[in-house]
């Protein structure tokens, strides 16, 4: 029998890889079983993390930062740059939309301090989403004590922010196409607010110390339906809208789905491999995210501190090995042809 990976993944362009490679066949000559496990977001799959009920996946910076300081997850790739998707929006009607680019240093974001005080804000909380909305906030010279925010699901948000509660909603795609079709106005995401957010992809310590090939192959796998979304995105439209309507139960559109490949940058194996390695990107960019939970509150200095000097977890050499095997894989080829 093979031994099982667990795939935990959410309803996001970053978690449909497995899922896809199950529906190609791609499994079947694969030297793992993929057991696919879906969450709503990152805060239930990080207490699934702890519980050991999965192995590998992706989540949002936010709770990938989370579950490498308490429970030593690595990050081992990037899934996306998804700063220009993890948003946040407000109603048509609302005062916040009649400024933009109150601090010059910010040009892309709405609203003035004045405007945003006092404002109820749904949606997840210590989340990709938060984040920029945090950052958004400092941006002109706010803090989240500031405002007051509910802390919910994307989902009940949504319905939340429907019926008419709350007075700007943080989301993620595919949520913020959703948003956008409903009319709501997009005030700011993580590129306005100059704080990029990447996805990680990651394997539970334990399981990478003690399977450090399966991680590999597995990763494999993933990254061959990176490279796809990336080089062919045309013909991942209609798989990835399939993921998300009949998989994941979500309403969204073709045109939604679209989107998706225009808002996020996609990195293959080598430009992995430079990204890992260089402090002055993947370092610096979850740097400010551990900045960004020292200031909520939501970790001490002294896991700040031990974080930092852990170099944040990233562990490039399962995607170094990856790219090994590749080479060898193209060479032998090159000389059986010969």
């Amino acid at each position: 029998d093979k031994p099982v990976v667990r795939t935990s993944a959410q309803p996001c362009l970053h978690g449909m890889e497995l899922w896809y490679a199950d529906k190609e066949g791609w499994l079947k000559n694969a030297p793992f079983e993929s057991e696919f496990l879906l969450f709503s977001s990152g805060s239930p799959q990080t207490e699934a993390l702890a519980a050991n009920q999965w192995d590998a996946g992706a989540m949002g910076t936010v709770p990938t930062m989370m579950a490498n300081l308490r429970y030593g997850y690595k990050i081992i790739g990037i899934s996306n740059d998804e700063s220009k998707t993890n948003d946040i929006w407000v109603r048509p009607d609302s005062p916040i939309l009649k400024t933009k680019g109150a601090n010059p240093e910010y040009p892309d974001i709405y609203g003035t301090a004045a405007d945003w005080k006092g404002k109820k804000i749904l949606g997840p909380l210590v989340t990709t989403a938060h984040y920029p909305m945090a950052r958004t906030l400092q941006a002109l010279g706010l803090s989240d004590k500031d405002v007051d925010y509910v802390d919910m699901e994307l989902g009940q948000a949504m319905t939340a922010f429907k019926a008419g509660q709350g007075d700007a909603i943080m989301l993620w795609a595919p949520q913020s196409y959703m948003a956008e079709a409903l009319g709501w106005k997009k005030v700011s995401d993580g590129h306005a607010a100059k704080s990029p957010v990447v996805g990680a992809i990651g394997v539970r310590q334990e399981f990478a110390e003690k399977h450090p090939d399966l991680v590999v192959d597995w990763l494999d796998l993933y990254m061959r339906g990176v490279e796809k979304m990336k080089n062919q995105p045309q013909d991942m439209v209609d798989p990835l809208l399939h993921y998300f309507t009949d998989y994941c139960g979500l309403d969204v559109t073709r045109d939604m789905v679209e989107k998706e490949f225009k808002n996020r940058t996609l990195y293959d194996v080598d430009e992995q491999i430079e990204i890992l390695e260089n402090p002055e990107k993947m370092g610096k960019w979850i740097r400010g995210v551990a900045d960004f939970l020292l200031k909520q509150g939501r970790i001490s200095q002294k896991e700040y501190d031990r974080y930092v000097k852990a170099n944040y977890n990233i562990d490039p050499t399962f995607m170094k090995k990856l790219a090994e095997r590749r080479k060898a894989q193209a060479a032998s080829g090159e000389k059986a042809a010969n």
